[in-house]
């Protein structure tokens, strides 16, 4: 029977709440761009303009006839925004900037979640193939790439078509941990030493492990 391992499940959460925060970040951004940042500036100079013409209220005064005067006059709700500093030109374009940057990088994360959905790695007698397409029989194996393996937990099953090199990415935290463990194990089993680079084969299961 052959060995699967699919797509973790945590790891297409992660993605999904990533890209969720940062196109939620994007469209508040605009939001503050385009609305709440030139409200704010619009009040808060009309503010400085009723208090430069109002010198003789104190705070108090100066607060509630602006409140009664905003509203009547413009309709406006005032809060305690109208009574700060005045968004600049620089406050309101950089609110479009972060728009754009936490744009791109959820649009990015969204593209990772759909991409990868669905995905697996497979293993029989013959060789290994994927999701993807990609599919090599053990003796056309010519690296088995373990130098990110021990930190990350990614080993690179190195091959080449027609002279063009290929690789299947063995990855415990994106795919289903033990299986892929157990997937790394076969090939290993199946494939001449010499061909596994940057780590040694892995120690044996243990009669717990598939």
């Amino acid at each position: 029977m052959p060995l699967r391992t699919e797509i973790n499940p945590g790891y297409l959460i992660r993605l999904a709440i990533v890209s969720s925060a940062c196109l939620f970040m994007c469209l508040w951004s605009l939001y503050d761009g385009l609305v709440a940042y030139p409200n704010q500036r619009k009040h808060a100079l009309e503010y400085q303009d009723f208090a430069d013409a109002h010198p003789e209220l104190d705070k108090k005064e100066l607060y509630d006839q602006w409140d009664e005067t905003a509203r009547q006059t413009h309709g406006w709700l005032v809060g305690k925004n109208d009574l700060e500093k005045p968004r600049s030109a620089y406050d309101i374009n950089s609110q479009f900037v972060m728009a754009v940057v936490t744009g791109l990088i959820g649009l990015f994360f969204l593209w990772k979640l759909l991409r990868n959905r669905g995905r697996w790695i497979e293993a029989d007698e013959q060789g290994l193939r994927s999701s993807e397409g990609r599919e090599v029989a053990f003796d056309a194996i010519h690296a088995l790439n373990k130098k990110l393996w021990q930190n990350k937990g990614i080993a690179k099953v190195i091959y080449a078509i027609h002279g063009k090199k290929q690789k299947i990415v063995l990855d415990d935290c994106n795919y289903v941990r033990d299986t892929t463990q157990a997937i790394l194990r076969h090939v290993e089993a199946n494939i001449d030493h010499a061909f596994i680079v940057n780590g040694k084969p892995e120690p044996p299961s243990s009669p717990e492990e598939p």
